[in-house]
């Protein structure tokens, strides 16, 4: 049931926007002195390439569709989808090495404050009903968009490590969701 919710959303333009930002590749960079944020999920890749099509995901993760989303009815989080650390504390002008552990495609997204993403059935479950600014576009019809790809908006693809650079940041707290599961949340601070 949950499943033809978010296959109807992702099927109106969001995951074909995803798609075609993710094939773009990911950049390798040195570490440099940098720390490390890992993305995680677990998703099981027969049922989610089921609902989202073939390559949604590319893991070998045992949490299927259906168990993603009662987790999230009842938590509103999903355990398995996560930054780690979900705090860390870096060097100013220092590199921030982003490593996808998952089998899914995730973004790290700096925001001014935590929200929802770009795929609505996820922010509802999530408690995030209102994207974040940095996520989301909402096109005329209602649906929502990914924000492209930016200095600030990195999306890392299953395996990939993308390197997030801090020398625009000055000293301060600053926090990072993933815009596609916006309960996957790091707050970062540069000193």
């Amino acid at each position: 049931m949950w499943h033809r919710k978010i296959s109807i959303a992702l099927s109106a333009g969001s995951l074909a926007a995803l798609s075609a930002l993710a094939l773009a590749g990911p950049t390798e960079a040195s570490h440099q002195g940098g720390e490390r944020v890992r993305m995680h999920d677990d998703c099981d890749p027969a049922t989610f390439n089921a609902v989202l099509g073939p390559g949604a995901c590319v893991g070998d993760g045992e949490t299927t569709v259906d168990q993603l989303f009662a987790e999230l009815t009842a938590t509103q989080t999903a355990r398995a989808w996560n930054f780690d650390p979900s705090m860390l504390t870096i060097r100013e002008g220092r590199p921030v090495l982003v490593e996808n552990r998952g089998g899914e495609t995730h973004t790290f997204t700096m925001v001014e404050h935590f929200g929802g993403g770009f795929v609505a059935p996820l922010n509802q479950l999530s408690g995030n009903p209102v994207p974040a600014e940095e996520c989301a576009t909402t096109l005329p019809n209602g649906d929502l968009a990914p924000k492209p790809p930016s200095k600030v908006n990195v999306f890392v693809t299953a395996g990939a490590k993308e390197a997030f650079s801090t020398a625009h940041l000055m000293p301060g707290t600053y926090l990072f969701e993933c815009c596609i599961h916006p309960w996957m949340r790091v707050v970062l601070t540069v000193r």
